[in-house]
């Protein structure tokens, strides 16, 4: 495996597009069986999976986008310390015309959200997408945030690490006013959720400038 691994990373840097999806399934087995090898080299070959997803052919843009998936599936929270670049290329790549690959970065990071540690997953979708000018991206990373908040629940948001709230309650409050409608659709759906917290409206005014409220 460990072999493999390195032909994988290999194949990885070829400028043959056929020879990266090659590697990019390799990487993918990899996870699946092999998951222990990977994590030796996870920095290395996150980053050369991140970087395909930036390719301009398509399928190979598709097959990495796919890999990263099953990276977050298998690797769980091994993936904590990858999460600020690869679910920045991730979002980016939301903002694409292909529909195909827009399900797919869905599907990517849906596996995210599920299986790394849920506040880290919160901050590396604010820091990649919050402000970023194309609508579709927005609206991406709120819809996955509204399910990371589900997911932990108000009480350890509003009571979590000062970190979590720091960051959380600003980026609501912006999509809960944003210019396309799905995105606000979340916004709100993520402020109605902790509505119902006693701590909540003291949160908020701490948090979020009067103005927005």
């Amino acid at each position: 495996p460990e072999a493999a691994l390195t032909e994988a990373l290999a194949l990885l840097a070829d400028d043959d597009w056929e020879k990266k999806i090659e590697g990019l399934n390799f990487v993918r087995c990899l996870s699946a069986y092999h998951a222990t090898v990977l994590t030796a080299k996870l920095h290395e070959t996150s980053l050369a999976v991140a970087q395909e997803v930036k390719n301009l052919r398509s399928g190979v843009s598709r097959a990495a986008v796919v890999c990263l998936g099953d990276l977050f599936t298998y690797l769980k929270k091994s993936m904590d310390q990858e999460l600020d670049n690869t679910v920045k290329v991730l979002l980016h790549k939301a903002g694409e015309s292909n529909t195909f690959i827009r399900e797919e970065v869905d599907k990517a990071l849906k596996a995210m959200v599920n299986n790394v540690t849920p506040a880290r997953a919160l901050c590396s979708l604010i820091n990649g997408g919050q402000s970023h000018l194309h609508s579709a991206v927005r609206r991406c990373t709120a819809q996955h945030l509204s399910d990371i908040v589900e997911r932990m629940g108000p009480e350890r948001i509003l009571s979590g690490t000062k970190v979590v709230a720091d960051r959380v309650f600003p980026a609501i409050a912006r999509f809960a006013q944003d210019s396309s409608q799905q995105t606000r659709y979340y916004g709100r759906k993520m402020l109605f959720s902790m509505m119902t917290h006693p701590d909540f409206d003291k949160t908020l005014e701490k948090y979020v400038p009067t103005k927005d409220l």
